[in-house]
């Protein structure tokens, strides 16, 4: 195939993702192609970076015309630097949902619970909305002092649902 900048390729990954775009550019040597796509957002593009070794099904389409050498796009550093934050964000609250030391079923549980309550690790144990903990074997809640009574009975039937609908006791 052929990667020339300004061609239309398109094809599979090693891991079979469809990529297509065009060709910003392409490292020979590392076999390493970016390609732009247009952006959702008006006056936007997408850049797409494929190694090309693995590739497989791969079309390339010369352009009607030669490539014109284009600037490069600006980069807004305040909403790049929002972006990266909110990413980190994202994915340290994903980590914190992944508990540590605890088997298979407690994260189910943990994972089933938290779709409707609001859930974190602490240690092994469940806490459910600052108000209600769940140790291992995640059967019984317990309250913390001076808490609320009735979100240890609601977090007791949701469990007990939840554990009911992955075929647990």
């Amino acid at each position: 195939p052929d990667w020339a900048i300004g061609h239309t390729v398109s094809g599979a990954t090693s891991t079979g993702e469809a990529f297509g775009g065009v060709v910003y550019t392409y490292d020979p040597g590392t076999g390493v192609c970016v390609l732009r796509t247009e952006g959702d957002i008006t006056n936007t593009h997408d850049v797409f970076v494929v190694n090309t070794a693995g590739c497989s099904d791969v079309r390339s389409k010369a352009p009607s015309s030669s490539p014109t050498t284009e600037a490069l796009p600006v980069v807004d550093p305040a909403r790049s630097q929002r972006r990266l934050e909110a990413n980190v964000k994202a994915a340290q609250t994903s980590a914190a949902n992944i508990g540590v030391g605890v088997t298979r079923t407690a994260q189910d549980i943990f994972d089933a619970l938290a779709k409707t309550l609001p859930c974190q690790w602490q240690g092994t144990a469940i806490n459910v909305m600052d108000e209600v903990t769940i140790a291992a074997p995640y059967a019984v809640c317990q309250g913390v002092p001076n808490g609320d009574l009735r979100a240890v009975e609601r977090v007791q039937k949701v469990l007990a649902n939840e554990k009911a609908k992955l075929g647990l006791k």
